[in-house]
């Protein structure tokens, strides 16, 4: 079953989301090279620009559990964390199903 992952995202104080891109534009980067990859987007928020949300979907949560321990996608995220107000929050959600 395809699945969306649903990243939120939350800056320091003071500091736009835009300062995460790069790192996220990376991760995406590597990640459509990843079995399973399907396609993703990443929002920033016009009310809130601390706040920054990518949705990305897999054909399977194997295919994700398997990205997400995956040792460049770690250090890139720890990149990211540098930067944040607290630890992202991630759903993961079922796509297609009634």
């Amino acid at each position: 079953m395809a699945i969306g992952v649903v990243i939120k995202r939350i800056t320091k104080h003071g500091i736009d989301a835009k300062v995460i891109l790069p790192h996220i534009i990376e991760l995406r980067a590597l990640a459509v090279r990843q079995p399973g990859y399907i396609s993703g987007e990443t929002f920033l928020n016009l009310d809130r620009p601390e706040e920054c949300l990518v949705i990305g979907r897999w054909t399977s949560l194997e295919h994700w559990q398997q990205w997400k321990k995956d040792e460049r996608r770690i250090e890139l995220n720890e990149n990211i964390e540098k930067h944040l107000e607290t630890n992202a929050e991630y759903n993961i959600y079922g796509i297609g199903l009634w």
